[in-house]
């Protein structure tokens, strides 16, 4: 009789450099302890988004890149297999979005944006910081991400700071059910690159659907890269009850652990 199998992946957002796959191991490394002390996996993977965010060499939290007015307004989401969701979009003075998405999955909400969700992170204990003071590392990077299944659910988390000099107003795929991440009974997906091309090709849903007809991960990824032009830089992170696969059309610093019993 086959083992229970848990898997947790993470990634550093597509046109991230390998060489800096140190934080994705720390990510995993930290999500696999909390999976053995029996932390619900939708907060698993927020906690190695956390690691992330936290990593001025990635395009999320602290790494944040600044928009054409000089601010730093970011997009986080996570779901899981529970069929929770919460997203923010275009929120400011947070350093770890994601945690404010959490609270969002974790109420009647689904996505709250700009002033409204800084307002609701503050009201459920988050503290403000000006992070159009801190220093990015990360010019050519794209959304970071989590997925895990701890042998039982899937979830999955994204946290970014959008598309440098962009306009304020500008959301991409990250906080947009489907798009950017999907995860249910068959599997996580979660996606990085260019928005507005993972948006309209409603990347994560679709590879998701993929998982559903039995397909391994590793042809859903191959078929999921081949909807993006070369111009376009996309990257993912799937799982399901037997497996995982990752990959990009860039340089994407991403790790894995697995275990079984």
């Amino acid at each position: 009789m086959a083992g229970k199998k848990r898997i947790i992946l993470a990634h550093g957002g597509a046109g991230s450099e390998s060489k800096h796959s140190d934080a994705t191991e720390l990510a995993c490394r930290l999500g696999m302890e909390l999976i053995h002390v029996e932390t619900p996996v939708l907060e698993v993977v927020c906690r190695g988004v956390e690691i992330l965010e936290n990593d001025p060499r990635f395009n999320a939290g602290t790494g944040s890149r600044k928009r054409s007015d000089g601010s730093v307004r970011m997009d986080a989401a996570c779901m899981d297999s529970h069929n929770r969701f919460g997203g923010v979009a275009g929120v400011q003075h947070f350093k770890h979005p994601v945690y404010v998405a959490y609270g969002v999955a974790n109420s009647q909400y689904r996505v709250l944006t700009g002033e409204d969700a800084l307002q609701y992170g503050l009201e459920i204990g988050f503290e403000t910081v000006d992070m159009t003071r801190v220093k990015s590392y990360a010019p050519n990077t794209d959304t970071v991400g989590c997925v895990a299944f701890d042998g039982d659910q899937f979830a999955a988390a994204l946290s970014t700071g959008g598309t440098g000099g962009s306009r304020p107003g500008r959301i991409g795929d990250v906080p947009l059910i489907g798009c950017g991440l999907y995860v249910g009974p068959h599997g996580a997906v979660c996606a990085t690159g260019h928005g507005e091309s993972i948006t309209l090709n409603i990347t994560a849903y679709r590879t998701y659907e993929m998982l559903m007809q039995g397909i391994d991960p590793h042809e859903a990824l191959a078929t999921a890269l081949s909807w993006f032009e070369k111009t376009e830089d996309a990257g993912l992170l799937i799982v399901n009850r037997e497996g995982y696969a990752a990959g990009c059309n860039r340089t994407m610093a991403w790790s894995v652990l697995t275990e079984e019993d």
